[in-house]
């Protein structure tokens, strides 16, 4: 999901760059959760760090269902336009 999201948030002629940071960004926080990961077990253990991953999971699906706008039907232009003027089509 988080590919067809960042595929659509930015304006066509941001694309290449904001795809780019986006992938960075991407790949930065797994490399902490990677790195991360042995520590919490220790330090709370394998249910509890779990727990931890899936509330941040939750945290985020939240997160996208209030504030990204449906999309389906539209094209890129119209989708740039909606998120240019922060409105968001019911």
């Amino acid at each position: 999901m988080v590919w067809l999201i960042l595929a659509e948030i930015f304006p066509v002629r941001l694309r290449g760059i904001g795809m780019g940071m986006a992938v960075l960004f991407l790949w930065l926080c797994n490399f902490l959760v990677g790195l991360f990961f042995p520590v919490l077990i220790d330090g709370i253990g394998i249910s509890g760090t779990f727990f931890l991953f899936a509330f941040f999971a939750i945290i985020g699906v939240i997160y996208v269902a209030k504030n990204l706008p449906e999309t389906r039907g539209l094209s890129l232009e119209q989708i740039e336009d909606i998120f240019k003027n922060n409105r968001i089509r019911s």
